[in-house]
């Protein structure tokens, strides 16, 4: 992806990405639309706008005004969703008679997020490799992601259901040439004793940065924090 693309408005989210997915694959996020759905109930406004509140002091405010304000209200309805003993996919999961609804709440709670380097797209399947957890995946995607080139890193969740590997809704990615960087930032930070979730949520407040100050390289943005830590 080029760095216009990364750094304009809206890029990332697969809202723009062809909605044309396999019936598995829009069976899973239908179990996931219907829980984000059940949250405009009033009963759950308290918790929605703490558990906000939560989700945007680790990783920044976003304002409904920026480009990621899109993708970062998914990303966080997506995270509030399925995250925690107590989160409305565990819920869901102990009241649903339905076998493959059960199956696939099954599968957003045991789905996590991950840092990923691109290494290869082809025909319906993406290649990542997971720079924080380890390990290459073979990611079911019948959808074009327009503009992402090998060498790209980004933020996704992976979900393993019916026998594949597939990516939830949003993708966060990183500009061009911040790698090296990012990779020298997460081993510093593996080595004060952070977890996967803090190395990601730091990924995140340097990608919003260059929301903030596109007049500064995106590279220079990143390296400023290493001195940070």
């Amino acid at each position: 992806m080029t760095e216009a693309d990364k750094s304009a408005p809206g890029t990332g989210d697969r809202t723009d990405v062809d909605d044309a997915g396999d019936s598995a694959d829009a069976f899973l996020y239908e179990v996931i639309d219907d829980l984000i759905a059940q949250l405009a109930e009033p009963a759950c406004a308290d918790a929605l706008r703490a558990g906000r509140e939560r989700f945007e002091a680790r990783r920044g405010r976003v304002r409904e005004d920026e480009g990621l304000w899109e993708l970062w209200t998914q990303s966080f309805l997506e995270c509030f969703c399925v995250e925690g003993e107590d989160s409305p996919a565990a819920l869901a999961l102990q009241q649903s008679s339905d076998a493959r609804v059960r199956q696939a709440l099954d599968a957003w709670l045991r789905s996590w997020r991950a840092l990923v380097e691109v290494q290869h797209l082809g025909k319906g399947v993406v290649r990542v490799r997971d720079l924080l957890r380890g390990g290459l995946f073979e990611v079911s995607e019948k959808r074009s992601l327009h503009g992402v080139d090998a060498g790209d890193l980004a933020e996704v969740r992976l979900i393993g259901f019916e026998g594949q590997v597939r990516f939830g809704r949003s993708f966060l990615y990183h500009p061009s040439g911040t790698r090296d960087i990012l990779a020298e930032q997460v081993a510093g930070l593996w080595a004060r004793g952070s977890d996967d979730h803090d190395i990601l949520d730091h990924c995140a407040r340097l990608r919003l940065r260059t929301e903030r100050y596109r007049h500064v390289a995106p590279e220079r943005l990143y390296r400023a924090a290493t001195e940070e830590l």
